[in-house]
């Protein structure tokens, strides 16, 4: 268990920063670069706000920095909202900086092809030979709504701030992690944070699942997945939450036997294997829900009973 316990406790600088960067802030507060920056601003984030952008002496009122190296203060977070084709570039100025943790929005990696692939393979490099971690790329970001870190581009958070609360959502999916954020706000479902993991170059879900469990804002953990790339890891998370009592409840998409025989033959994979799924969630007490709704449901149940003792 030290490994996931020490692993989880890297990401608390992206969930609690002292201070945060956006690279490729947008003077234009609808943009990829420039929502994130207003949301900071607008909703009470206490910590320092910096925009990187070379282009401009301003952004949003505040004073744009030609590179995230030129920041005086502290970095714990960075934004990175920049096309692919400088995403290398800047994920290294940020490494130097001393940036704890880059949240990459970033799209145009692993999802299209070969090439996508490579540039994704030295973001991972970067990750692991600076200590500095990832999160992404190409992904929708995070919030942590009790010190008002909306490190996001999705829309939802203008059409209503989430209420405070003890629910901690982990989604492979921006798209779902966003629906479920909505389905939850509507239901009165008080959240803790909320994570979408993207591509996973560096940061899983299993790595987040674990930092939610040892969180003392966190009882009850709900998750989103498509599949797994460490199966050991992915055990010892819910093992830890299961540990600490805190109730897991996972849509895992994909009940077909594709990858069974992979499975089996390499078993720190998850990846496919269905039935190997479902025997890990019996063994860690970890709910399966089928739809959206029912993951919704049963985290608000969860929380409920987690309040009343």
């Amino acid at each position: 268990m030290t490994d996931i316990l020490a692993s989880a406790q890297t990401l608390k600088p992206m969930l609690e920063p002292r201070g945060i960067a956006v690279l490729g802030a947008s003077d234009d507060p609808t943009k990829i670069g420039g929502v994130p920056l207003r949301y900071f601003r607008e909703y009470g984030y206490a910590g320092g706000i910096y925009a990187v952008n070379p282009t401009r002496d301003t952004v949003q009122g505040l004073p744009a920095y030609k590179s995230v190296t030129d920041i005086e203060g502290p970095v714990d977070m960075a934004i990175m909202a920049v096309p692919a084709r400088l995403a290398i570039e800047t994920a290294e100025a940020a490494a130097e900086k001393g940036v704890k943790a880059l949240c990459t929005f970033t799209s145009g990696f692993a999802e299209i092809g070969e090439e996508g692939q490579r540039a994704q393979e030295r973001l991972a490099e970067i990750a692991r030979d600076t200590g500095m971690r990832i999160l992404g790329p190409n992904c929708l970001g995070y919030f942590n709504a009790r010190n008002h870190v909306y490190a996001t581009f999705s829309t939802s958070i203008s059409h209503g701030l989430p209420k405070v609360g003890n629910v901690g959502l982990v989604s492979q999916s921006g798209a779902f992690g966003s629906h479920c954020f909505v389905l939850g706000r509507e239901r009165g479902l008080g959240y803790s944070a909320c994570i979408t993991t993207g591509n996973e170059v560096d940061i899983s879900v299993a790595e987040c699942i674990a930092y939610l469990a040892t969180d003392d804002n966190t009882d009850v953990i709900a998750c989103y997945m498509e599949g797994c790339q460490d199966g050991e890891m992915f055990k010892q998370a819910l093992a830890l939450a299961y540990e600490n009592k805190k109730p897991v409840v996972i849509q895992k998409v994909g009940r077909s036997a594709v990858g069974t025989e992979a499975a089996a033959s390499h078993t720190a994979s998850l990846t496919g294997a269905d039935q190997v799924f479902d025997a890990v969630f019996e063994r860690y007490n970890a709910f399966r829900a089928d739809t959206a709704s029912e993951l919704i449901d049963i985290a608000y149940m969860c929380s409920g009973m987690c309040r009343s003792g």
